[in-house]
């Protein structure tokens, strides 16, 4: 029976295939990247506009409370010396109502309670006690005073600014106070919406209480509300942001503030969804302005393909007839146009030797960080191998470049390349004779220092910190190093242990401010 055999694969098929593999999928994650950067950059941005959106509102509050405060305490002055004076009292109301349009209405109330003045007096009250709670806790308390939303005997949700009077002797007569009528329009609800706000945005307000003092939808006003993460926290005097989900269900991007002389909550929020509607667009444009450049590549990588493995195919030809007397004279009329295939040639002519000699370059390459020059994570790995077969004790510094994502995103990517050689450098100048400086990865690095206690250990530590701190680098300027010193001891029993030491020390060092050695337990 006659056995059917594949055929293998071309180089340049398999070269081909994978270039669009590659293609592929990097376009696909350059594409999910994009998508997810933008998607955070969207919230982020929306998150902190909402923030300072609530803070600016909460200070327009304070400021216009403070302004209604300041005009009851000249008032307070004012009846202060003729509180038993009945028309300077009524003059004073009317003047203070008529001057402040802030207020839908103005009481002068002795310490019992009892009504001395209204204006307007539409209810006729004057000479009646109230007992509100607000009105009563106001008198209790004898000081300044920004009520809670409560509904007055006339049934209006108000809310009640009181300034005390006390006569020239100390004497405490009462309270001079302005009603603010929550469900009508006024200076409160103008002062909220004049903010700018996205589409989309809207702010609302709630008292101690968690009574509606101000949202868009009016029939809310007065509403209580339920649980609300974010008015727990402004009303706790927090100001800042967080992702929520409103009564209705609906993602929010919420900023908040504390108003702190009402202790009332500001909340700024914007549904998710519509902060991130843009971003479909902004892919849609991104994916169709890839493709053109994606196929150009592909047709360019294709012919280039062609070009690279041809030489590559008549040398695989010419090696399967290696015994053949002509193929000496055929490998020397192959045009080997780039290095590698040169090299190729070189060696099916002069045999295994140079073979060897090229593959132990390979090796050495391998075990180097192409960046920076400094030993790769392999090199350290065959080094502590090495140290641990032959029971020498050794320390090892873990080092890592502070704020690092910083410089790449203020500086470039080249600027961070050129700080991470300057940082390598002073590795390198402050290695000794056996020492193994390595590039673990990024802006992390590990000093190897075989013979070495663990007291001197963190003596060079220190003096590499202060170099780096003191080394001008190009374009980004100085930087400092966080560094965490382990030694193989009681502390660590195994060079995975030593290494998982000193990368909990330099996080220490992170957790503690930065720029420093950690190389003790109690540092």
């Amino acid at each position: 029976m006659k056995r059917w055999s594949r055929k293998p694969l071309t180089l340049r098929v398999l070269i081909l295939a994978f270039v669009l593999l590659a293609a592929l999928a990097t376009l696909g994650n350059s594409l999910v990247v994009a998508y997810n950067v933008q998607r955070s950059a969207l919230i982020h941005t929306t998150l902190e506009a909402n923030r300072a959106y609530a803070a600016k509102v909460a200070s327009s509050i304070s400021e216009f409370l403070g302004s209604a405060r300041r005009n009851l305490a000249y008032s307070s002055g004012i009846l202060a010396n003729h509180f038993h004076e009945a028309p300077v009292l009524h003059a004073e109301a009317m003047r203070l109502q008529a001057q402040d349009t802030v207020f839908n209405s103005i009481i002068i109330v002795d310490a019992s309670g009892k009504v001395l003045q209204a204006y307007p007096d539409s209810l006729q009250i004057v000479g009646t006690t109230l007992r509100s709670e607000s009105v009563q806790e106001a008198l209790r308390l004898k000081q300044p005073k920004v009520s809670q939303a409560y509904e007055s005997i006339a049934g209006n949700l108000v809310v009640l600014i009181s300034q005390p009077i006390t006569s020239p002797s100390g004497e405490y007569l009462g309270l001079v106070g302005g009603s603010v009528y929550i469900l009508k329009p006024g200076v409160l609800h103008n002062l909220i919406g004049s903010h700018f706000q996205e589409e989309g945005t809207f702010a609302f307000v709630a008292d101690a209480n968690r009574r509606l003092l101000h949202h868009p939808d009016r029939k809310r006003i007065g509403e209580l509300l339920g649980h609300s993460s974010t008015v727990d926290a402004a009303l706790r005097g927090e100001s800042g942001s967080m992702e929520v989900v409103n009564y209705k269900g609906v993602q929010m991007l919420a900023g908040y503030a504390q108003v702190p002389d009402a202790n009332w909550a500001v909340v700024a929020q914007q549904p998710r969804d519509l902060s991130l509607s843009p971003l479909n667009l902004l892919m849609k444009d991104m994916f169709l302005g890839l493709i053109p450049a994606s196929l150009l590549g592909v047709l360019a990588i294709w012919a280039g393909t062609l070009l690279i493995t041809r030489p590559l195919r008549q040398l695989a030809l010419s090696a399967e007839q290696l015994s053949n007397p002509e193929t000496p004279r055929e490998l020397q009329g192959i045009r080997t146009w780039y290095r590698e295939a040169a090299a190729i040639r070189t060696a099916l002519l002069t045999g295994v030797g140079l073979m060897q000699q090229k593959l132990g370059r390979l090796s050495q390459e391998a075990q180097s960080d192409p960046l920076t020059g400094l030993a790769n994570r392999r090199a350290l790995g065959v080094a502590l191998e090495a140290l641990e077969s032959s029971g020498q004790a050794y320390s090892v510094l873990a080092v890592d470049i502070d704020h690092f994502k910083r410089v790449n995103d203020n500086f470039g990517h080249d600027a961070g390349d050129e700080a991470l050689r300057r940082v390598s450098a002073v590795l390198r100048d402050s290695s000794r004779a056996g020492d193994l400086a390595c590039r673990a990865g990024g802006e992390e690095f590990v000093l190897l220092l075989p013979g070495t206690s663990l007291e001197t250990a963190a003596g060079i530590a220190e003096r590499i910190r202060e170099t780096v701190a003191a080394t001008q680098i190009p374009v980004v300027g100085l930087v400092t190093l966080s560094i965490g010193v382990a030694n193989l001891g009681a502390w660590a029993l195994t060079a995975d242990a030593v290494l998982k030491l000193a990368d909990a020390r330099l996080y220490r060092a992170k957790q503690s401010g930065r720029n420093r050695v950690v190389s003790s337990e109690t540092a």
